[in-house]
């Protein structure tokens, strides 16, 4: 259907953010089934068309990018991933804040590829923004912020800070109810 739906949007309605959309939604769906080499031309194609907009079309940009990375990132090819997060991000910064929902997925895609890397010193910054902002947009209190802070005591026991891993551990148990283990 999807691509039945790329079709018409090409034939009857050429404008771009259009045909983007389309491209995205066929592209989004061979993702998500790992057939990143079907799904890869398609973000391409989106982003291109994107890129040829005036600025104010730019915001649609984030997704393809993101989702773009999240391809390379699944194939291990961080240094093909990484520009396109910052971009993506710098993208959602400029057109919905630093506190938007937008912002905190490209954030966290960026650290998943630098944590991937082992490129802690990068990373971590990203995941103080992470937790911070998901504490803001979620609540002190959502299971999200749980995990996420439990995904930030591990990597803080990873880079032998044991001490402030136990206190965001401690923050996570707080807020799930667990006891320690």
């Amino acid at each position: 259907m999807l691509v039945a739906d790329l079709a018409r949007a090409e034939r009857q309605n050429p404008e771009p953010t259009a045909i983007a959309r389309a491209l995205v939604d066929l592209a989004e769906l061979y993702r998500g089934q790992a057939r990143f080499e079907e799904a890869e031309p398609l973000f391409r194609r989106a982003i291109a068309l994107l890129d040829a907009l005036p600025a104010p079309a730019h915001r649609a940009l984030v997704k393809p990018l993101n989702s773009l990375a999240l391809v390379y990132r699944a194939q291990g090819l961080y240094a093909q991933a990484e520009p396109l997060c910052r971009r993506a991000l710098a993208i959602a910064e400029g057109a919905h804040g630093p506190e938007h929902p937008a912002t905190a997925n490209v954030i966290g895609n960026l650290l998943t590829v630098y944590l991937a890397q082992g490129r802690y010193g990068d990373a971590a910054p990203l995941f103080q923004r992470s937790v911070n902002l998901k504490e803001r947009l979620l609540g002190p209190k959502h299971p999200d912020l749980a995990s996420s802070l439990s995904n930030y005591a591990a990597f803080l026991r990873k880079t032998a800070n044991e001490r402030e891993a136990a206190t965001w551990e401690a923050r996570a148990r707080a807020i799930s109810g667990a006891r320690p283990s």
